[in-house]
């Protein structure tokens, strides 16, 4: 069986010491053909370009801002994004983090947001959409749908976007779906306190969603505590196979599937 980790932080600090026997010996034996690297601030573009040409086939890189880190962002970042842009396989991850507001506030989220909105546009890439509330306000879905509903204008290949890490019910899965966007499953799946996110991905349905690790963190269950990497991609699909009583195969193959037509991979 193959599996595609569809976002990913390989260039993160937690894997420096194993970086390279990681996606060399670990991660093919594991049944995983294709990691997307995310670099999600302009000091990380270059490092996630760099990865893919030492992976060239197997590492592609998704470039982008997050709302995180929207306060890093300078005039001149802007065109640099845009000169990078054609080299990557999306915009993202991008979107609303209510859950950082003492970092970037809300109008500042809201701008590089719109920004990065507008130059997917002109480069005609999906976005990978990080949206992420605080406790159980859902307001920065509500905020985000409306901007998408404003701003965006998705792009022309199979699908426009994917909801990265969805953390929420079936009423935020549903606009997501509504607009075109296929939802990212993680180990926030596995955690026996989240049964509202695995009723809404039963909902969904297996061909809307992708399988990703967002390592280092989010570990599935029965590896919490311990840092995570693409190698427990299949271990994540079978807590789905399982949920969704379908057989293993058949989630290896539809989420490889969905990944590969978002990102266009070959």
């Amino acid at each position: 069986m193959q599996f595609i980790d569809s976002h990913a932080h390989l260039n993160d600090p937690a894997f420096d010491q194993d970086r390279e026997t990681l996606l060399s010996t670990v991660l093919p034996q594991a049944g995983i053909t294709t990691s997307i690297e995310i670099g999600c601030s302009p000091e990380e573009w270059q490092p996630a370009l760099d990865l893919t040409a030492r992976y060239p086939g197997f590492v592609y890189p998704v470039l982008g801002v997050h709302p995180e880190y929207a306060p890093l962002l300078q005039p001149q970042h802007e065109g640099q994004l845009k000169e990078l842009l054609p080299q990557a396989v999306a915009v993202g991850e991008i979107g609303l983090d209510y859950t950082c507001l003492e970092i970037s506030n809300k109008e500042l989220q809201q701008q590089i947001f719109t920004q990065m909105l507008e130059l997917a546009k002109q480069v005609n890439k999906p976005i990978v959409l990080h949206v992420r509330r605080e406790a159980e306000d859902y307001s920065a879905y509500d905020d985000c749908f409306e901007t998408l509903k404003r701003q965006w204008h998705p792009c022309s290949g199979a699908y426009p976007g994917v909801l990265h890490c969805f953390c929420a019910r079936y009423e935020e899965a549903k606009r997501a779906l509504d607009n075109g966007l296929l939802l990212g499953i993680n180990g926030c799946f596995t955690y026996k306190k989240n049964e509202y996110i695995r009723e809404a991905v039963k909902k969904a349905g297996l061909d809307k969603i992708i399988l990703e690790t967002d390592c280092p963190y989010l570990s599935p269950q029965g590896k919490r505590g311990q840092r995570n990497d693409p190698s427990n991609i299949p271990l994540l699909a079978q807590f789905v196979a399982d949920y969704l009583d379908v057989p293993l195969e058949e989630v290896a193959q539809q989420t490889t599937l969905r990944a590969k037509e978002l990102y266009n991979l070959p």
